[in-house]
């Protein structure tokens, strides 16, 4: 071998990072195009252009990286190095390869962090990629390629029918399994089986002792007894229940899983952090599943849930009716449930968020973000519709649209809609009390219309979970003329370890707060 193989996970990742311009951009010192790759002014190409032209610069940085380094890395780890080196150059990466070629990733991921700033700034964007390739970067061992592990974990769900289930008993289960992408069998083993962090056996039917086996043969597995809730009754769908709320208090909420909970109802580990934080409000994705209703319902009747309608939108899907298609089905789902409240889309002023291929402005997302209400709106009369939540900061060519000036253009949305989201992100304690920080939300205060929070957090790397908690805890509080504010996040799978509420003890400093009785 003379290079390093370059895999289609590998584009695929760099590709989320590059994002894709038709036209080309000049971009600090060069005319770039497609994803990232040498362009000249007035250069157009299409997404497959620009797919071959990445896979052959690839191909140099693959045998620059190869001639350099002194082990083998996992697959993993050449993604981490490639995306890095298409980023920073080979030779930007120089200190980062010599610590990996002494055997030890954990010092060279910390290392590849540090290059995060642009300008003499700290970016975001970079600040998040940095971390998923140092998490890329620490993986060196792969076994699950030896052992049959998952490609990658996920949560799976198995509805274990009884032997003597009647077709129509199958059916039944199979059209409530295929909602939600689940699996539906009648074996014991195939329920319980695989390396799988989160395995649901949900029993249907007669199984004696059904609990007792699983923690026998599979202790891994949550077993469940089927529950039908009225909730979920067609033909009289209920209203989520929306508590009386002083817009000087505003609701503690958290952002569910970034993933969707994988098309599951709500992650068991993001249960627990509702409970022990005694959570006030859930924001979910429109991809998860609407049976989190239920099981939010029975952890707290009145909490307040807020879904943002989650769909790709790009130059191959860029019309509102592309949108709509997308997520129509999965908003009609969540309002049959009981949801009443739809953030619509994410970060609008993001090139990667269809920025400059579905709008070019805040005016023409204003005409898209109409068009996908009036769309909706018929089978969802009752239905309240937010202006989503902008990245905030200051503007980065060919990444981020200056949110002021989108926020400004796009008035039209703001008048329409019935409520307002923002997002606040802060590095330290100082900065979550500043305009530009924790507080951006106040910008949109005049408007009268109610607010929410619907991502805030501190990424920051250097600020330990125990602080961010502490920190927290402060912002719930001070927040003014707001309806809920939702941490990013409960749990994710890859890319936000300094952000997840799972396995630190936020949830636990967050419960503990004055006057928390949810």
């Amino acid at each position: 071998m003379t290079k390093l193989e370059i895999t289609n996970e590998t584009i695929d990742f760099i590709k989320s990072w590059e994002g894709f311009s038709a036209t080309a951009y000049y971009d600090v010192s060069r005319w770039s195009v497609g994803y990232g790759t040498i362009g000249y002014e007035g250069e157009v190409v299409t997404e497959k252009e620009a797919f071959e032209r990445l896979r052959n610069e690839l191909e140099g940085y693959s045998v620059g990286l190869f001639d350099q380094l002194a082990f083998e890395p996992s697959t993993s780890q050449t993604t981490a190095l490639l995306s890095a080196a298409y980023n920073l150059g080979v030779r930007g990466i120089k200190k980062v390869i010599q610590i990996c070629n002494s055997g030890d990733f954990k010092a060279a991921a910390k290392h590849l962090r540090k290059y995060d700033h642009a300008g003499g700034n700290r970016l975001p964007a970079l600040t998040r990629r940095r971390e998923a390739e140092a998490n890329l970067l620490e993986q060196h061992h792969e076994v699950h390629a030896m052992r049959g592990e998952p490609r990658v974990q996920f949560s799976r769900v198995y509805h274990l029918m009884d032997k003597n289930s009647s077709v129509d008993d199958f059916v039944s289960v199979a059209r409530e399994a295929y909602e939600a992408r689940s699996t539906v069998g009648f074996s014991y083993d195939d329920a319980g089986i695989g390396d799988l962090e989160h395995r649901t056996v949900v029993l249907h039917g007669q199984h004696t002792g059904a609990e007792e086996w699983f923690a026998e043969h599979y202790p891994g597995a949550n077993v469940e007894r089927e529950l039908v809730h009225e909730y979920f009754n067609p033909k009289n769908p209920p209203v989520a229940p929306e508590p009386s709320v002083s817009q000087t208090k505003a609701l503690v909420g958290i952002h569910g899983s970034a993933d969707g909970s994988w098309g599951n109802p709500v992650l068991p580990e993001t249960q627990e952090i509702i409970k022990t934080a005694k959570i006030e409000a859930y924001k979910g994705l429109s991809n998860e599943s609407p049976a989190t209703m239920g099981v939010l319902k029975d952890i707290n009747p009145d909490m307040f849930v807020l879904i943002r309608l989650f769909a790709k939108v790009n130059e191959e899907s860029q019309t509102a009716g592309e949108f709509v298609n997308k997520v129509g089905q999965d908003a009609r789902a969540w309002y049959t449930a009981g949801v009443r409240h739809f953030e619509v889309h994410n970060e609008p002023n993001l090139t990667v968020e269809g920025m400059f291929e579905a709008w070019d402005s805040g005016a023409q997302f204003s005409t898209w973000w109409w068009s996908v209400v009036r769309s909706l709106q018929e089978d969802m009369p009752d239905a309240k519709w937010g202006y989503p939540g902008l990245s905030p900061g200051f503007t980065i060519e060919s990444i981020r649209y200056d949110p002021i000036r989108f926020w400004d253009e796009s008035w039209q949305a703001v008048d329409k809609c019935d409520f307002i989201c923002a997002h606040c992100y802060w590095l330290d304690e100082p900065m979550m009390y500043d305009k530009d920080g924790g507080e951006w939300y106040q910008r949109y205060i005049e408007y009268g219309k109610p607010i929410m929070i619907t991502e805030f957090s501190n990424p920051s790397g250097s600020v330990g979970k125990q602080e961010k908690g502490m920190q927290y805890v402060k912002y719930y509080k001070a927040l003014e003329g707001v309806h809920s504010a939702y941490s990013f996040l409960s749990t994710a799978s890859s890319g936000f370890s300094h952000e997840t509420w799972h396995g630190s003890n936020i949830a636990t400093i967050v419960g503990q707060r004055d006057g928390a009785t949810a």
